[in-house]
């Protein structure tokens, strides 16, 4: 009897479940515009104090770009409620929450400045790809699905961005706080050889220890290999520089303007010269060098049976081949400019002007 009452009683439940579970996921069509442009507003405003304020160059440069991206995303959704005449009023100022995080952005300053700011980009933007995310799956209006499907990818790369810079600030704090204790361990050291070092017969031993290893450091081979010659597959910056770019199907998309590099060595990405005519109105685009394929011109023969082989030799010029790139010319010309460092200073010196009288 008792296992009846419990089947009576969980059929009647599920589908009470099931509904609230749907209905917890939907999402409005007014209420998605409602929270979009609130947080786009936070973002602009927040973004603008960050360049203005953050110590960290990474954090003002993610300042820099949240004013940008979230100004844009901003009028993308204005002309689609203009053009799918959604019923809605958008709102125009912040809302209690967001308005009180941006009081505290205000009051901090320095180092304090990014602690604050980074973890909220963190939280804001998670909950803005669960956001754009349950709309694009359950909204009502497909033109705003589409675009919040479209949107997403941005949004996850701006949370990846906010939380790698959350953990450079994390590490930058350990190791100040170890730089300290090596510090007081080092006064503390001082002091004790101060007060018993009195002949500096110490000091003496020290010099000659320095001394020693000094000497063995001449003598010890280096902890690395030399390079000695340049294999088939390595390319030099010189020889990329100026090369032709295509896409797969033999359109000319542009030519390489110039190599990017990491601290590390490592080849991160390729300018690209795009647009323009004679070199006027042109534009660079950055294309991560993992994009790039490419293409010997002249390394498909033919044999005396007919067969095509492929012969790349041992010249390792690079003369013959032209750089591959996925993407179409209009997709290239579409694409942001690649903004260098002293652009972005003339940029943030622009930004923090506009801060002075823009931020309430």
């Amino acid at each position: 009897m008792k296992s009846t009452a419990f089947a009576a009683t969980l059929a009647l439940t599920l589908p009470l479940l099931a509904t609230t579970s749907v209905s917890a996921l939907a999402v409005t069509t007014e209420e998605f515009v409602n929270k979009v442009t609130v947080s786009d507003m936070f973002e602009v405003k927040s973004g603008k104090l960050a360049a203005k304020k953050a110590q960290h160059e990474d954090v003002k440069d993610f300042g820099e770009q949240m004013v940008d991206d979230h100004t844009e995303t901003t009028e993308d959704l204005k002309e689609l409620v203009k053009d799918e005449n959604i019923k809605v009023d958008m709102p125009s100022k912040l809302d209690d929450k967001h308005q009180a995080n941006l009081d505290k952005l205000k009051e901090a300053s320095g180092a304090k400045f990014d602690t604050v700011y980074v973890p909220m980009q963190v939280l804001a933007h998670e909950q803005a790809v669960n956001l754009f995310q349950d709309y694009s799956k359950s909204g009502d209006n497909e033109a705003l699905k589409e675009w919040a499907a479209d949107t997403v990818p941005t949004l996850k790369e701006h949370l990846e961005e906010a939380r790698d810079l959350n953990a450079e600030l994390s590490k930058t704090a350990e190791t100040a706080a170890a730089d300290d204790i090596k510090a007081n361990d080092k006064k503390a050291m001082n002091e004790v050889t101060d007060e018993t070092d009195v002949d500096g017969a110490g000091n003496t031993a020290m010099n000659e220890e320095s001394a020693d290893k000094a000497a063995d450091r001449k003598t010890t081979p280096p902890s690395f290999d030399y390079v000695t010659q340049q294999s088939p597959t390595d390319w030099t910056a010189q020889t990329l520089i100026g090369k032709s770019v295509e896409n797969n199907d033999g359109e000319t998309l542009g030519e390489v303007n110039n190599v990017i590099l990491n601290e590390k060595g490592k080849v991160v990405a390729i300018t690209v010269g795009v647009g323009g005519f004679l070199g006027l109105g042109e534009k660079d685009v950055g294309v991560p060098f993992e994009a790039l394929k490419f293409r010997d011109e002249d390394v498909v023969d033919q044999n005396a049976d007919g067969e095509e082989t492929a012969d790349v030799g041992d010249d390792a010029s690079h003369d013959n081949e032209v750089i591959v790139i996925d993407a179409t010319k209009e997709q290239l010309e579409a694409a942001p400019s690649f903004v260098w460092l002293g652009e972005k200073r003339d940029k943030r010196a622009d930004v923090e002007n506009e801060t002075d009288t823009a931020v309430e």
